[in-house]
This record gives C-alpha cells, structure tokens and sequence, in this order.
C-alpha cells in the first residue's frame, strides 16, 4: 500500500467515515466497514467511492449486500485502521462522540471537502413547502456526535452559510438524542454546489431537480 497523503480525497473520504463508517479491532484483526443504504447509494459505492479507495489507500474493496438491507464492504488491514485511529484519532468502537481530524477541520479546503463526505452519507436534501405555497430547498445533516456538529456548524459559517441547528429526541424508550443542522434556500444550495458541492448521484440528482424547479 502506498503512502497515505492527506489531501482533500482523505478529507472526504472521512466524511464518509464518520457517516457511515465504523472501525474496531476484534481478536487482533483490524477492521473497517463502511455500511450505506442498499439502494440509494449502491450507486455512489459502486462508481464513486471504490475508485476513491483505491486513489487513496491502492487497494480495490468489493462492495456487497449485507442481510440488514446494508450495501457496502469490508477492510481488513492493519496499515490503514492504525491510520485512522492514531494519526487521525477516529474512534474504535462507538462514535458517540466523533469529532472531525484537527489537521483537517483546521484547514478550509480539507474542511470543506469533509463537509462534502460527510453530507453524502449522513446528510440529505429536500424541500419543504414556505408558507405552504413555495417548495423551499434544504440540506440537513443529523448526527448523535454534540461536538461534531459544532464543527460542522463553524465550518459552514466560516464560509458564510446560513445553517439552523436543533436538538432532536428519539422516540424510543432508549431516549437517544440527535442533533441536526439544517441550511436553508435557493441561495445556499446554489453556493453549496459551487463551493462545496456532492459526490453521492442521489444527491447531485436531487439538487439539479430542485434548481430547475425553482
């Protein structure tokens, strides 16, 4: 396997991690999977992020089904989970408490490419109907991680998004909380395509739909 640099292809890759990716040691074998929605994103998996792995890491992953309605694949390699957990500081385990890598929130362009993994995979667009009459655009992310979407939520205002952040309760007995961030219009998916941008085709598609509606 090659060097890994840190670039912005490592900055999104991960968001991508911290969205739907885990990593933990189990008997002494280091593993990551990234598990996405079986559908929806089969094809961001399949024509985009395999070929980013590969830019990446120099390795070529085989994404697959999983019984739970998973799509996705599995890394067994000690090189790269030693990486992630002690040069980026990714959690083992549990990501309750996930934080973006200091080397890259710090760094703006890294940030932002980061924004961009991190939205194709936890996040979302839609629209919602403004004073019931006007389809109005948004782009939400959702995350169980406090300090996370603080990040998140300074580096949008930094480069001057308008963004809207609440608490959200699960309704389950477990009382699982969330916390969502949310930016708003035209204006801001117009900006969020051109300086930020998505990598997951749902989303792209999902986007230009939108825009041509508007």
């Amino acid at each position: 396997m090659k060097k890994i640099q840190i670039n912005k292809k490592l900055a999104e890759e991960t968001g991508i991690h911290v969205g739907d990716g885990s990593m933990n040691i189990y008997n002494k074998s280091h593993c990551y999977t990234l598990a996405c929605h079986h559908i929806d994103d089969k094809e961001y998996i399949d024509k985009y992020i395999v070929q980013l792995y590969n830019k990446i890491y120099n390795i070529k992953v085989k994404p697959k089904i999983w019984s739970q309605g998973s799509y996705g694949f599995r890394i067994h390699n000690k090189e790269i989970i030693n990486f992630k957990h002690k040069i980026l500081s990714l959690p083992l385990g549990k990501k309750t408490d996930i934080v973006i890598p200091k080397i890259i929130f710090e760094n703006n362009k890294l940030s932002l490419a980061f924004i961009r993994g991190f939205y194709d995979t936890d996040g979302s667009i839609n629209t919602f109907l403004q004073n019931k009459k006007t389809p109005y655009p948004r782009i939400e992310a959702v995350n169980k991680s406090k300090k996370l979407i603080d990040q998140v939520e300074i580096i949008l205002k930094r480069n001057k998004f308008r963004t809207s952040r609440w608490l959200v309760r699960s309704n389950r007995t477990n009382n699982d909380q969330y916390y969502r961030i949310a930016t708003y219009g035209f204006k801001m998916l117009k900006k969020w395509n051109k300086e930020i941008g998505f990598s997951n085709p749902k989303n792209i598609k999902k986007a230009r739909i939108i825009l041509n509606n508007e």
